[in-house]
């Protein structure tokens, strides 16, 4: 039997293991049928050959190929978010009322679904890629324009704190998504849910809308990141540039919204490590008998911890080694650390992209039609709203080499390509500082090492057996 038909007859052998399925979207078992070490290599040398391409091109011609280019007049939305916004938080509360009411079953409740599979996985990528979503459906600002427009905030928020609470707020919705024993339980998931918009709600109103969301609603902070990262922008004019172009207007951030750059990469990468054998070895469980998620609640979030604390170590080294070489053989003139740091941490979020939505895929192929077959009967009463109650969820495009393959290089092709999107924004970055080709390369030389090391290891994440 040749390794693929072993691998493809794991698979098989896996869909067929009766399991409680769980709507959180890391929930995956699928090994990838190419050959591990061809593709990984193969990523490995694209990326590697785009760092040496990319060394070597002009800083005028990058300068030229990232300036955004006028397509349209400018496009003024008026209170449209403003509507839709309120529309989105009556649903809001209407899938809370779902929650709490419909069935117990995850897989089959209306709330776990849109959270974790419409809005996590969905929401994340349309933001980086297509458009700022989040503008027109958080829950949030519509309510707070009717309400408390006009009104002076009672209360000044501390400027010394900036996006310090957002950073911290986002870290404790890391843990909970990855850590906690039910993240997708109905009742639970409600709670939870109500109690932050209550907190953000009560925070608006108290410090102001547009204040609190910059500095402390920490999914506003999110998307307000990911979403530099799209290439069509609508402003004061409508422009298009390749992807990233108008992330450099950001750099250099905050040091809260440069770490906070840092935790989204590292949060979706450990959620996948925390699945594969060899970090279930590392805890000492037996990923053939996983005993179920309360076993592994401080691993996981000691692990995401401390996961953060080694990768922001790592990319804050590499940046520190770079500045050296490159002040002492490039003729660069000295820079300080933090300037550096701040401003390179926005080339981190392509990355941070590109493997959301390879970790989360092929679950969102599955999950997505759990999500249509209950639209058609939200509270499992035997409706068939739209005809949608006749749908049957199906996993067969997982049994086939032909339909798995495509997805797999698609998995494989948005690591490679964000990775050489984060390269190519690095180096453009890097002649803010050096104006030499060599203080160029030098500045960037161990952030290349590590940025071809990540490659390799998200790679090894997606190939990877997994035991939870």
């Amino acid at each position: 039997m040749t390794g693929n038909s072993k691998c493809l007859l794991g698979v098989v052998f896996g869909l067929s293991m009766p399991a409680m399925a769980l709507a959180h979207p890391a929930e995956q078992a699928l090994v990838l049928l190419l050959p591990t070490e061809l593709y990984t290599l193969g990523g490995t040398l694209a990326v590697f050959a785009s760092i040496i391409l990319i060394s070597f091109t002009p800083r005028n011609a990058l300068a030229r190929l990232y300036r955004g280019f006028r397509i349209g007049p400018s496009f003024d939305a008026g209170i449209a978010p403003q509507v839709t916004s309120l529309l989105c938080t009556v649903l809001f509360f209407a899938l809370l009322y779902v929650g709490v009411n419909g069935p117990n079953d995850p897989q089959s409740n209306l709330l776990p679904q849109v959270i974790w599979t419409g809005w996590w996985v969905g929401l994340f990528v349309v933001q980086g890629v297509l458009g700022d979503l989040w503008r027109w459906v958080n829950p949030w600002s519509g309510l707070c324009a009717v309400l408390l427009d006009g009104n002076t905030p009672l209360l000044r928020y501390p400027a010394r704190l900036g996006a310090w609470p957002a950073l911290a707020v986002f870290i404790l919705f890391q843990i909970f998504l990855l850590a906690d024993v039910a993240p997708s339980d109905p009742d639970r998931l409600a709670t939870i849910a109500l109690v932050y918009w209550v907190f953000t709600f009560g925070g608006m109103a108290l410090f102001g809308r547009a204040v609190w969301a910059r500095n402390v609603e920490c999914f506003s902070v999110l998307f307000s990141l990911i979403a530099s990262l799209r290439p069509v922008h609508f402003g004061a004019q409508v422009k298009v540039g390749i992807a990233g172009w108008a992330s450099f207007a950001l750099a250099p951030l905050d040091v809260a919204r440069a770490l906070f750059c840092l935790t989204i990469l590292v949060s979706g990468s450990f959620d996948g490590l925390r699945e594969t054998f060899w970090w279930l070895g590392q805890i000492g469980i037996n990923p053939l008998e996983f005993p179920g998620r309360s076993a592994v609640v401080w691993s996981s979030a000691l692990g995401l911890i401390a996961a953060n604390i080694t990768v922001i170590c790592l990319y804050g080294g590499a940046i520190w080694a770079g500045l050296r070489i490159a002040t002492r053989f490039g003729s660069m003139p000295p820079v300080s650390f933090s300037q550096a740091f701040r401003t390179y941490a926005i080339t981190i979020l392509p990355i941070a992209l590109g493997y959301h939505f390879a970790h989360y895929f092929v679950s969102f192929l599955v999950q997505s039609q759990y999500l249509a077959a209950i639209l058609g009967d939200p509270l499992a009463r035997g409706w068939n709203l739209f005809g949608l109650g006749e749908l049957r969820v199906t996993t067969g495009f997982l049994n086939s080499t032909e339909t798995v393959k495509p997805i797999l290089l698609a998995n494989v092709a948005a690591v490679v390509i964000s990775h050489i999107i984060s390269i190519a924004m690095a180096h453009h970055l890097s002649g803010r500082f050096a104006k030499t080709r060599k203080g160029l390369i030098l500045i960037q030389l161990f952030l290349s090492i590590l940025m071809i090391f990540y490659t390799i290891f998200g790679l090894w994440l997606l190939s990877t057996p997994r035991g939870a």
